[in-house]
């Protein structure tokens, strides 16, 4: 299934038919979120699909189900639930399945020796799960990156909270440095999950690489940087 072409035609499904979805299909699902491959082998993610009825915070997004994100406290664990899931996201819109990250819905149950981080709502959308690329609402690249590469068209559509692309990418000697935003203190409060977003980006990095024919690399700790640009953090590069 071509994830990548994903990218271009995704969107963020608000109304949903409420017929669930047959068991069959949610085996599928569940298979898939099983073989999705990590940004760093070391961070363990979980997930649980729920109903309605086993979520709490839904603000008013209603759906047939829920994948409920969770992990163990980690340094890196939201980037990597970002990248992870969004090949879910990219999955359901290949198959016309609508989905959207909701940042405050969580399982009304705790998860055994795991915290919630968000969930995914899905199910079959009231209207169309893609759209045309000239209808995202996203930055311009030379707002957030500095260089050319041309997999950053990739990442520059990527989902975030209220669209605010907590990004910054510089090119540099064959490399592509990633930096989040630093978020004011209210909003940090209020989301707090910018870094997971950022992963989300990486996702789609990774694709368009791959796209390319290229092997994707994801590295931390590196010294030989450019400067971190004000506002942000140096998070990583890709090799």
């Amino acid at each position: 299934m071509d994830l990548y072409k994903q990218i271009f035609l995704r969107k963020s499904v608000r109304k949903y038919d409420m017929t669930p979805l047959p068991e069959a299909e949610l085996r599928e699902i569940e298979d898939f979120i099983c073989g999705m491959r990590p940004l760093l082998s070391d961070v363990a993610i979980g997930h649980r699909i729920l109903g309605p009825g086993e979520v709490k915070g839904l603000f008013g997004i209603k759906a047939p189900h829920y994948v409920v994100i969770s992990g163990k406290p980690h340094p890196q664990r939201d980037l990597c639930a970002g990248f992870l899931f969004q090949q879910l996201d990219l999955y359901l819109s290949a198959r016309g399945i609508g989905a959207c990250w909701l940042g405050v819905t969580k399982g009304r149950e705790k998860p055994s020796g795991e915290v919630d981080i968000l969930s995914i709502c899905f199910g079959r959308p009231v209207d169309s799960a893609t759209r045309i690329t000239a209808e995202f609402q996203r930055k311009e690249l030379t707002e957030i990156s500095s260089g050319e590469d041309p997999r950053l068209e990739a990442a520059r559509l990527a989902p975030s909270g209220r669209n605010l692309q907590p990004w910054h990418f510089i090119v540099a000697d064959g490399a592509i440095h990633v930096y989040q935003a630093i978020p004011g203190k209210l909003w940090a409060k209020l989301y707090g999950l910018d870094k997971l977003d950022v992963g989300i980006a990486l996702c789609h990095l990774a694709l368009a690489t791959e796209a390319e024919g290229g092997t994707f690399r994801f590295e931390i700790g590196r010294q030989d940087v450019p400067p971190t640009p004000g506002g942000f953090i140096y998070l990583g590069t890709v090799v």
